[in-house]
């Protein structure tokens, strides 16, 4: 999720449109590799939760399975929130993409569109 400085502490505004759709995703972060199925994606970022014990400013590695094609995309993200359940691992983190490129960007926009639950 790419954002804007919000009102105050955890409270970031979005600058793209959230989409619920599900698409397998590798994390690679402080605490290992996960594969996850997440469903809430946008142009900026995306929302995954698992043991991840990453921090807020956290660079880490995705792999998103898109549809129709063979090879999962690679992209870059920065952990921009995370919010935690109680004393164990489990997390649910905000990764904004830092390298998403222009074709990339026209590949995921049109994964996307073909959704029609939007947040």
């Amino acid at each position: 999720m790419t954002f804007l400085d919000g009102p105050g502490p955890g409270k970031p505004f979005r600058q793209h449109r959230r989409h619920n759709i599900e698409l397998k995703v590798h994390y690679e972060g402080d605490a290992g590799y996960i594969e996850q199925v997440v469903g809430n994606i946008s142009l900026g970022g995306l929302k995954i939760t698992g043991p991840i014990t990453d921090g807020v400013g956290d660079r880490v590695e995705l792999a998103i399975l898109l549809p129709h094609l063979a090879e999962p995309v690679r992209v870059t993200g920065e952990v921009a929130w995370v919010e935690r359940q109680g004393g164990g691992p489990e997390a649910t983190v905000g990764v904004r993409f830092l390298d998403l490129t222009p074709d990339l960007k026209v590949l995921l926009g049109a994964v996307l569109r073909t959704t029609t639950s939007h947040e």
